[in-house]
């Protein structure tokens, strides 16, 4: 780490300006619900860890109504290509969450609904092509899970009755401006049907 970025710094915050790096390197986001003394420490250094961020390749977005920090890696080499069953998943779940705030008026932190109408609602977005196995969508759910886009609860019970939140941090992982365009984007994978071709990034 900068000896100048570090300067006037006490240990204890030298080890909270690194925290923040490595947990916008492994999570891509940090979330006061999850870490709010984290959080708030960062928001308190902003620009120390906007400095940092930068040298790492990282640019941040600062979501202060959903207090969340948010990091968008800058160079190809941080990101990794999503499978196509992964991109298909991530395209259900920004629809569902553009349409429950859109349309039912819910707040970016309160959408959440269980698998099993996910998975009734997927089929219905994307007719002709199959919903991944139980164990596929969990694991791509998992995935989801670690790299800040999902929360997951109720885990305990049967998989159907599992409940998936939607963070508005998906809003930067697939960031359309309208509908239109989500509906373009399903097109084109409708056509290139279900095929395991690698297709939109994410931070690896």
């Amino acid at each position: 780490m900068s000896a100048s970025l570090t300067a006037g710094m006490s240990e204890t915050e030298r080890e909270s300006l690194q925290e923040c790096l490595q947990r916008l390197l492994a999570s891509g986001a940090i979330l006061r619900e999850d870490h709010r003394d984290l959080y708030d420490w960062a928001r308190l250094h902003r620009e120390r860890v906007d400095e940092l961020a930068g040298l790492a390749g990282l640019k941040l977005v600062w979501e202060h109504d959903n207090r969340l920090v948010l990091a968008l890696p800058q160079h190809p080499r941080l990101l990794r290509r999503l499978r196509q069953d992964e991109t298909l998943i991530v395209l259900a779940l920004w629809y569902d969450f553009d349409r429950q705030v859109k349309d039912e008026g819910r707040t970016p932190e309160d959408v959440a609904f269980r698998v099993r109408d996910f998975s009734e609602q997927f089929e219905a977005k994307f007719r002709h092509l199959q919903l991944p196995s139980a164990t596929r969508l969990m694991e791509i759910l998992h995935l989801l899970e670690k790299k800040s886009i999902v929360r997951l609860s109720e885990t305990a019970g049967p998989f159907p009755d599992v409940v998936i939140r939607v963070l508005p941090t998906i809003r930067y992982l697939v960031p359309f401006s309208a509908l239109e365009e989500w509906t373009r984007t399903r097109d084109r994978h409708l056509a290139a049907g279900s095929g395991n071709e690698e297709t939109a990034g994410e931070q690896g």
